[in-house]
């Protein structure tokens, strides 16, 4: 027989043990939940959060002031030509390393390189076939290709037309896949002379000669001509071994326009153009790297004052991972142009810019953390046409 006062404590005890199990599955369920909550958030910002690339280095602010090169730690400013001795009659520009991956053999990188660009011409056809192509008629398509043949026929006898020709038929949207990728390769190869070259044709509306004069550097004649593009350009142009290899009565050629850059998503490409509104010439096309998940925002774009860096440091937004400036293994390369948005939708997207990259093979797919990346060698002409305030960079799907 059980005691009325053993009944009540085994009761008690039921019912406390039946509250403890509960209390012990709301526990559980609210553990489960909280941890839920964590990997769900950490995926979300690992894939498709908007991961700043921005370099540890850049300066983020809006002050003008003189640019300096932080990875020399010194001003840009040249000694006078009447100090410097002449050079030789046909100086050639000295090679700039690039940045590679550590151990990664030369030939292999000119091979990756090459990859690239292939793989970059292919998913451009893969693109512009859907961008392009369905909207044309047939006879739009063969009256832009007979276009395109004038363009080429014309080439020889009067490449400044042949250009402004090439650049009017890649602004429109009748071209075929095939014609457009023949015509990046006839624009490249014109201004290997027009604007790459130390030539000047007399219809050229897109450059101009300069006498050097006593107490010359390259920076001051930027200045004191109000050139819309960095010292090292004048060099590269003018086939200089170095910036001080100017002398007096040497007569340089200097472009006259503003650079601005387009990217068309679509095809992976980034075209540099010269000069505003309908008379802008295209003077350059480049393969490029987007953003993974199509993540690389759209619009009009400055660039972000005191934001282009040479050689900068950098930190993995999402491993922690610390580059040091001269790092050969520096992912984003050698060089950073920072990019600010300027319209309403992307005014507050901070941290993307165009850079180089270690990884060749990125070019042509999407595989960024939203940012423009480029071949070595295509990043450090950008980045020698783009300046603040005038260049402009228009980011189209």
């Amino acid at each position: 027989m059980v005691l009325s006062s053993q009944s009540i404590r085994s009761d008690g005890r039921r019912m406390m043990s039946s509250d403890s199990r509960k209390i012990r599955r709301r526990g559980w369920k609210l553990f489960a939940l909280l941890g839920l909550v964590i990997v769900f958030g950490w995926v979300g910002w690992r894939f498709f959060g908007t991961s700043s690339e921005v370099p540890a280095n850049e300066i983020r602010t809006d002050d003008v002031a003189e640019k300096v090169d932080v990875s020399q730690g010194n001003s840009l400013m040249e000694i006078p030509a009447v100090t410097i001795e002449a050079d030789s009659a046909t100086p050639k520009i000295a090679p700039k390393a690039t940045k590679t991956v550590i151990g990664e053999a030369n030939a292999n990188q000119k091979q990756s390189v090459n990859g690239a660009q292939q793989s970059a011409q292919q998913t451009a056809q893969q693109s512009a076939t859907a961008t392009n192509e369905h909207i044309s008629t047939p006879e739009e398509i063969a009256s832009a290709n007979s276009a395109l043949q004038a363009a080429l026929t014309l080439a020889d006898t009067d490449p400044v037309a042949a250009r402004d020709t090439l650049t009017r038929l890649l602004d429109g949207s009748a071209t075929s896949t095939a014609d457009r990728l023949r015509a990046y390769e006839a624009i490249n190869k014109l201004n290997a002379v027009l604007t790459f070259s130390e030539r000047v044709l007399a219809n050229d509306p897109y450059a101009k000669q300069y006498t050097v004069k006593e107490g010359d550097s390259l920076s001051n004649i930027r200045k004191a001509q109000h050139l819309d593009c960095e010292w090292r350009f004048l060099q590269r142009i003018n086939h200089l071994s170095n910036e001080r290899s100017i002398r007096i009565g040497q007569v340089l050629k200097t472009p006259t326009g503003s650079f601005h850059g387009e990217v068309h998503k679509s095809e992976f490409r980034l075209n540099i153009f010269e000069g505003d509104g309908p008379d802008r010439v295209m003077v350059a096309s480049y393969p490029i790297s987007l953003g993974e998940f199509n993540s690389t925002p759209t619009g009009a774009f400055a660039i972000r004052p005191r934001s282009k860096l040479i050689d900068p440091e950098w930190r993995n937004p999402r491993t922690g991972q610390h580059f040091q400036s001269n790092d050969p293994a520096n992912p984003i390369g050698e060089r950073w142009i920072g990019l600010k948005g300027i319209e309403p939708h992307n005014k507050d997207f901070e941290g993307y810019g165009i850079h180089g990259t270690t990884d060749i093979a990125s070019i042509g797919k999407q595989a960024s953390m939203g940012c423009v990346r480029m071949l070595p060698q295509d990043v450090e002409v950008v980045y020698e046409l783009l300046t603040e305030p005038n260049s402009i960079v228009t980011i189209a799907p």
